[in-house]
């Protein structure tokens, strides 16, 4: 998958070589007709919008349209499950209330935008992305009394990934992607019904299998040009028991850049909230 990830970028970089040509030579054959206002353009923004919550979008910061890198820090914390409803044969307590998750994410995002978007085409980035990972309380318990889960206090994961990002109207982006790494590990933490005990009650397996290849997508509307409004939805391939995890974006709606999470898998369903922050470290948002 990187050498597929690793010709794309190279495919991608000859077609924006010669779409520059072409538009070199362009203004060369009638330099006094065309102006500036006559190209299409990627306008900038007052905020960020090189992610959504989670997931990152093909933009360098607030929208820069043009070739190069970008690092964004990125910081989310999952503080607990508002409601929870499982239907799993081994469990108690059917539903599930305020139960304290207690996870932070901190990440590191560098990308490069190899492919500026275009009237009709969309801006490709291609990225790493280095997470760690660190609970500041205990997960909860399954409420079985012949299962005890052994979770890691902190954790680290790494993943490669190819963006397309495209501005369809005015103020609205639609984004989709593919990872390759450890992405989507860390749904695996934000769920007791997903730790390797409960599994293995589930399903018989010691340890889950937990797919390297990651979709996903989402929606990014920009209300009054300072308020980010949207959702992404993160969805492993073929990992045990197929969580789907839907984050929503609320913008400051809620206070403190509070959002909601929804969290799905098989036999079950989780309603989360959780804290996000996102940074641009480069390039920097001109005020």
């Amino acid at each position: 998958m990187k050498k597929l990830i690793l010709i794309f970028f190279i495919l991608v970089l000859n077609l924006n070589a010669n779409d520059n040509l072409n538009q070199n030579d362009k203004f060369q054959i009638n330099t006094t007709t065309i102006t500036t206002s006559s190209r299409w353009e990627l306008k900038q923004r007052k905020i960020t919008i090189s992610g959504i919550v989670l997931t990152p979008t093909a933009y360098r910061s607030n929208g820069v349209n043009e070739i190069g890198p970008s690092l964004d820090f990125n910081a989310a914390y999952y503080i607990g499950r508002l409601y929870g409803k499982n239907d799993f044969s081994w469990t108690v307590d059917k539903k599930n209330y305020l139960d304290r998750v207690g996870i932070w994410f901190f990440e590191m995002d560098g990308k490069l935008l190899i492919q500026r978007e275009t009237k009709n085409f969309p801006a490709v980035s291609s990225g790493y992305k280095g997470m760690f990972a660190f609970r500041d309380s205990p997960q909860p318990s399954l409420n079985q009394p012949q299962a005890t889960i052994k979770v890691k206090n902190s954790d680290t994961y790494s993943t490669l990934y190819i963006v397309l990002s495209k501005n369809i109207l005015n103020n609205l982006f639609i984004n989709a992607g593919y990872s390759d790494g450890d992405f989507s590990k860390f749904i695996y933490q934000t769920s007791e019904f997903l730790s390797d005990t409960a599994i293995k009650l589930t399903t018989q397996m010691n340890k889950p299998y937990i797919s390297k290849s990651t979709l996903f997508a989402g929606i990014l509307y920009l209300y009054k040009e300072k308020t980010p409004l949207g959702f992404e939805i993160i969805i492993p391939q073929g990992s045990t028991l197929s969580p789907k995890l839907i984050n929503f974006q609320l913008g400051n709606f809620l206070k403190l850049n509070f959002q909601i999470s929804y969290l799905k898998y098989k036999y079950g369903y989780e309603y989360l909230g959780m804290f996000n922050f996102r940074y641009s470290f480069y390039p920097r948002i001109k005020k």
